[in-house]
């Protein structure tokens, strides 16, 4: 029987207080970065490379967290990161330097990518069938929530003063408490398994593009947006409100937009935020001084047309996966995200530093027409897909693939695991039928599976085929 929303809350409570602490902490430092660099005089290209880093250390994250978790466990993973974040939240105060906070900025992407694989691994293990929609609709809200409430906090302290690196470095000390004392057992391994870009291009090059993209602005907005509102002469208090509607623009029209894209041709769907976002960013350039004076209505409406580009690229690509292919396939479009999103700051940074703050904007219109013509181009020659064969739109975290575990368009793979019996399982390993795309062709790296010598890959095949012929089960049918 399925738990109402209240029972699941409080069982949750723990890992999703968690959640928002990380969030919280993370937001906050994120924009006090971005703020305390312009007014320590750092040029706009050093702003650029500092919020750039983040995003390098995340995607590191993403590559080696998975083996970190399986070798040390849950526990000790999460200790040892969030200790680490917080000491270094706290060293930014101490030497402020361009150099020393890029480098702190990476250690902290990688910190923060690992907490979060924990904190999802947890509520996944917590999770079953009839309980992943609601999982993931309440991770989503508090994780945005975090984000959102992040940006108020930088109200609570002058910005030149230690005691908002200390609030941001005791919010990141305080998610590991329910953690550390949690009478619940560990989760079980986690998967590292990702597609490589040559296929996940194959599949959709709609959603690889849309994907980059939505990493550009995405990365653009978070790193540089506090520093675009500062140029315009807001006050700090006016540029965390501008950041707060930024990301509650995109927290509420998130999930409309992608159920409307489940109705309509997905492809259709983006490409209308797309020319949305493209003449939001044109509308400072016609009307600055009236933008001016409604920063937080614009940054709330920007939001709306940035926010769900990268959901909208997910589920489009998954449209084009059996159930068993979309974890490896996030994790290979959250590192196109990631390495997109490093790009975001370093181009918004030099925008304004050449241009003026009205620069990004107009990068966002930019970004905004280059994919949106892409997305009608493959609508008229790409591969049509109806709405019938489309799949659920799911808003899920850009944090880890292991977020894409909790989605609801997973449980056929779970519930097939379930019902297969383990004497039925194939004894051999290494069977090749186990690495066949979905259009018939054997690539043993295309689900992330790092290759070995090729000699011993040989000796392992020509064993198991001269031992175990008989027992290997028919090849599948490919579509």
């Amino acid at each position: 029987m399925p738990r109402s929303p209240v029972a699941l809350i409080i069982a949750l409570s723990a890992t999703l207080f968690a959640a928002f602490a990380l969030n919280s902490g993370s937001s906050l430092q994120s924009s006090l970065l971005a703020l305390r660099a312009s007014s320590e005089g750092f040029a706009p290209v050093y702003t650029g490379i500092i919020m750039a880093s983040y995003y390098i250390g995340f995607v590191a994250g993403i590559v080696w967290g998975a083996s970190l978790v399986n070798r040390v466990g849950h526990i000790r993973t999460f200790a040892a990161l969030a200790s680490t974040g917080s000491a270094i939240t706290l060293l930014h105060a101490v030497f402020v330097d361009p150099i020393t906070w890029s480098i702190f900025r990476a250690m902290t992407g990688l910190c923060l990518s690992g907490l979060y694989l924990v904190v999802e691994s947890w509520l996944n293990e917590q999770s079953d069938n009839t309980s992943r929609g609601s999982t993931i609709a309440i991770y989503m809200t508090v994780s945005l929530g975090g984000l959102a409430i992040g940006q108020l906090l930088l109200n609570m302290s002058p910005i030149g003063s230690f005691e908002l690196f200390t609030i941001a470095s005791v919010l990141l000390s305080l998610s590991l408490v329910p953690l550390a004392l949690t009478r619940q057992p560990p989760p079980s391994a986690v998967s590292g398994d990702r597609m490589t870009f040559r296929r996940l291009y194959k599949i959709s090059p709609l959603g690889f593009v849309a994907a980059s993209g939505a990493g550009v602005l995405s990365g653009a907005i978070y790193g540089v947006g506090p520093v675009f509102a500062a140029d315009l002469g807001l006050s700090t208090q006016n540029v965390a409100y501008f950041m707060f509607f930024v990301i509650l623009g995109g927290m509420i029209m998130q999930f409309p937009i992608g159920k409307l894209s489940d109705m309509v041709p997905r492809q259709y769907v983006m490409i209308v935020v797309l020319l949305g976002l493209v003449i939001c960013g044109l509308i400072p350039l016609v009307i600055p001084d009236v933008v001016r004076d409604n920063l937080t209505v614009w940054g709330g409406i920007t939001g709306v047309f940035i926010m769900p580009i990268y959901g909208l690229a997910v589920a489009y690509v998954n449209d084009y996966l059996e159930p068993e292919d979309i974890v490896p396939a996030s994790g290979g479009l959250l590192i196109i995200y990631g390495g997109s999103a490093a790009a975001g700051p370093l181009l918004g940074a030099s925008a304004i530093g050449h241009f003026g703050p009205w620069a990004l904007p107009f990068m966002f219109s930019v970004i905004g027409f280059l994919v949106a013509g892409f997305a009608i181009y493959r609508a008229g020659f790409g591969r049509r897909i109806s709405i019938e064969e489309q799949g659920q739109f799911v808003a899920v975290p850009r944090t880890t693939p292991m977020a894409f575990e909790l989605s609801p368009i997973t449980d056929e793979v779970v519930q097939e695991g379930a019902d297969n019996n383990i004497e039925d399982a194939p004894q051999n390993t290494y069977n090749e039928d186990d690495y066949l795309t979905p259009d018939g062709t054997a690539h043993p790296d295309d689900y992330g599976h790092v290759m070995v010598d090729s000699q011993e890959v040989a000796d392992d095949t020509d064993t198991s085929k001269t031992s175990s012929t008989s027992e290997k089960s028919p090849k599948p049918e490919t579509k």
